[in-house]
């Protein structure tokens, strides 16, 4: 009898002891899922911290090899410049050469055929000059600049003020907007009675 009584007891709690150790196997197991999602959320966000690094390295390399070529262009783009600058520069002696010879022909042979055809060199080189941005720099009566202008001598002149280019020794030259040779020129240090009262001062 006491043991019949005793079976369900035992029965039921048998059952109740499964149930737990099945609960606690699924919590296990919730667990282990959690962790294991866990542990693949940090190697996302690790790769991704990767990624960013490797394409800001990218971006990096892209924007240093874009300025190394811009700086490669403009350094050949200078050497070309300055190539050119010294050829052109040489035809410059030629082309005042050509002038001095024009304004000293004499006048009885100012139509003569040879000197239409020195007059036509001139001309042609005067052209070719033109076409490579060659242009005179301005230097008579204005003031005296030393990125444009060389001053050989400074002279008193009651026409010029001081500081002002009086005469212009040799032609200077841009090739563009850069010198390529510069106006050798005379410059005004202001009349000669005011220097003068300025000594006695």
């Amino acid at each position: 009898m006491d043991k019949d009584r005793h079976e369900p007891e035992d029965r039921a709690t048998s059952e109740e002891a499964a149930g737990i150790e099945s609960k606690a196997g699924e919590a296990a197991a919730t667990g282990e899922k959690g962790a294991e999602v866990e542990a693949l959320r940090r190697e996302v966000e690790e790769w991704r911290a990767k990624s960013d690094e490797l394409l800001d390295k990218y971006k990096r390399s892209l924007a240093d090899f874009a300025n190394y070529r811009k700086r490669q262009d403009r350094d050949r783009e200078d050497q070309s410049l300055w190539i050119k600058a010294d050829v052109l520069r040489q035809f410059l002696p030629v082309l005042e050469d050509f002038e001095r010879a024009l304004k000293n022909v004499p006048g009885e042979y100012a139509k003569a055929g040879w000197v239409e055809g020195i007059t036509l060199i001139e001309r042609k080189l005067n052209s070719v000059l033109a076409k490579f941005e060659v242009s005179p720099i301005e230097a008579l009566g204005k003031p005296f600049d030393p990125a444009f202008h060389s001053a050989l001598v400074t002279e008193a002149s009651d026409e010029y003020p001081p500081g002002i280019v009086m005469e212009e020794l040799q032609r200077g030259y841009c090739l563009a907007d850069r010198v390529l040779r510069p106006a050798v020129v005379k410059v005004s240090n202001g009349p000669a009675s005011q220097k003068a009262d300025d000594t006695v001062k």
